[in-house]
């Protein structure tokens, strides 16, 4: 066993010292010095299991509690033992803190991810049907209204059926969409658009909120600093780049309808009697505003979010500490009683 340097007996006393805060802090930046999670870990694996960042704090609070009260008194013992678990189990909730959040990350990166890009796609999708479904309507008031020879007139009845099997896919609002019942009210379908702008809408607040509850976290428990694995952390930012790209694509396509169709729009209601625009798009309600949604998603997500992973890993971090001592189960089945609403 080789002797300790004065730099290492320095940099013992200084850990003996840490907070379970500090210790947390320690490993969040040890972790980001890593591009991948799965190297963190080999990293982790090379050293030894005492001296590694997820362990070694454990023995160090263990040593800080064993410092502060040193007597062999009964006193002085319990009190130790009462720190050291104290200590101990704070460090374990942020480390169990760290990982929740960390898992719950990645899991709703990967899902929220393939949501936007399905999203993005049938919003392509949606556009293509609607310029198309114009195109055809336009063309078959043409070739209705086109005086044909006797001997084309089979011909033009042929354009106008395949012409009218798509001249209704379209955004606008159509009378099949909208039913007069005879009171002057309307009763309307929602149309295919209109469903992608509310599930979009839910898909923006599930993952603002999330990334808002993600620095909820750091700053409460981690004084601002980071605690994703920047692989975790890459995977989220391309998930809301891939988000807001499908709501500029969207909002600028609205644009685009406003500025070819308006015209267009206010003929068809004198001839027709009611609106063939998607409803709320001429008053700019049908376009998504990702900051307001944000606004929402902080107001009525984010506490219940940081409240569950808190409440999660700190009910595990007392698991683990009792179950030193074998009570662990008692307070686990507690636990469970409680979340599923059974008295004890």
């Amino acid at each position: 066993m080789t002797a300790s340097t004065p730099k290492q007996n320095r940099l013992a006393k200084i850990e003996v010292q840490l907070t379970p805060k500090e210790w947390a802090i320690r490993l969040t930046e040890e972790m980001r010095k890593h591009p991948r999670q799965e190297d963190f870990w080999r990293t982790i694996i090379k050293g030894t299991y005492r001296d590694s960042v997820i362990v070694k704090p454990f023995f160090k609070l263990a040593e800080q509690a064993e410092e502060r009260h040193p007597g062999n008194n009964p006193t002085d013992i319990s009190a130790r033992n009462q720190l050291n678990r104290n200590l101990r189990r704070e460090f374990a909730a942020l480390r169990g803190l760290v990982w929740g959040v960390n898992d719950a990350i990645a899991y709703r990166a990967k899902s929220l991810g393939l949501r936007a890009a399905l999203k993005l796609s049938w919003l392509h999708t949606l556009i293509l049907l609607d310029a198309f479904g114009r195109t055809a309507s336009k063309a078959a008031a043409l070739v209705e209204e086109c005086k044909a020879a006797h001997a084309d007139e089979e011909e033009r009845q042929v354009m106008l059926e395949e012409l009218d099997a798509y001249r209704y896919v379209s955004f606008v609002e159509t009378p099949s969409d909208s039913l007069p019942p005879g009171t002057g009210l309307r009763l309307r379908f929602p149309s295919l658009i209109e469903g992608w702008v509310d599930e979009s809408s839910m898909l923006i607040m599930d993952v603002f909120a999330h990334r808002a509850a993600i620095q909820a976290v750091q700053e409460k428990y981690f004084d601002g600093c980071p605690i994703l694995f920047r692989d975790v952390e890459t995977r989220l930012a391309e998930t809301i780049r891939a988000i807001e790209d499908a709501v500029a694509t969207f909002n600028e396509y609205l644009k685009t309808r406003a500025n070819l169709f308006s015209r267009e729009r206010n003929q068809e209601e004198r001839e027709d009697g009611i609106a063939s625009a998607i409803p709320g798009e001429r008053e700019g309600h049908l376009a998504i505003h990702i900051e307001g949604i944000q606004r929402r998603a902080v107001d009525y997500l984010v506490d219940d979010i940081v409240d569950e992973w808190v409440r999660n890993a700190k009910h595990k971090a007392v698991a683990d500490i009792l179950q030193e001592t074998r009570e662990h189960e008692a307070y686990v089945w507690r636990t469970l009683r409680e979340q599923v609403g059974v008295e004890a």
